[in-house]
């Protein structure tokens, strides 16, 4: 009788320490990647702040040169055809999802609206030397239709670790 009950009590705070240790694990990924939405109209910029320094331990132990943004952008106009390009960030542009390869968005690849809204991923990648200031890296992404630059996401990158 006294061995099922230690082994209930081992298995129980084993299960106790695997939850605790899941926790943990979440806790430390929440911020290797920032959702920025917004409302995009034309000629206007919209602002985008990524704090390196919000990052678990282990993401800026193992991984701290990438950072994932996805955006999710609402045109004013619903009927705009929209491509994009980056302007003074080291990235890679996607439409593909969370999961899988990305595959390169081309410069003058259309981006489909979904339900009146743009999906545009981005991998931000970042030196070493960069990592080590404060203000870590800025730039845009910027929106054409046919009539050219439609809008603006100005993207400030900052690190708050450092002093």
């Amino acid at each position: 009788m006294n061995k099922q009950v230690l082994k209930r009590a081992a298995a129980f705070l084993l299960m106790a320490a695997v939850m605790v240790g899941l926790v943990f694990f979440r806790s430390e990924n929440n911020y290797d990647k920032h959702y920025f939405r917004a409302k995009l109209a034309r000629g206007q910029e919209v602002h985008c702040r990524i704090d390196l320094g919000k990052e678990g331990e282990l993401k800026y132990l193992l991984q701290p040169n990438i950072y994932t943004l996805y955006l999710r952008l609402l045109p004013e106009d619903k009927q705009a055809q929209l491509r994009c390009e980056g302007e003074g960030l080291q990235l890679l542009l996607s439409r593909s999802s969370k999961k899988g390869l990305w595959k390169k968005l081309a410069s003058d690849e259309m981006i489909k609206q979904y339900k009146g809204q743009m999906s545009v991923s981005a991998e931000l990648y970042f030196s070493p030397e960069q990592l080590k200031q404060r203000n870590v890296q800025q730039g845009k992404i910027k929106f054409y239709d046919a009539k050219g630059l439609y809008g603006t996401v100005v993207i400030d990158v900052i690190n708050s670790r450092v002093k």
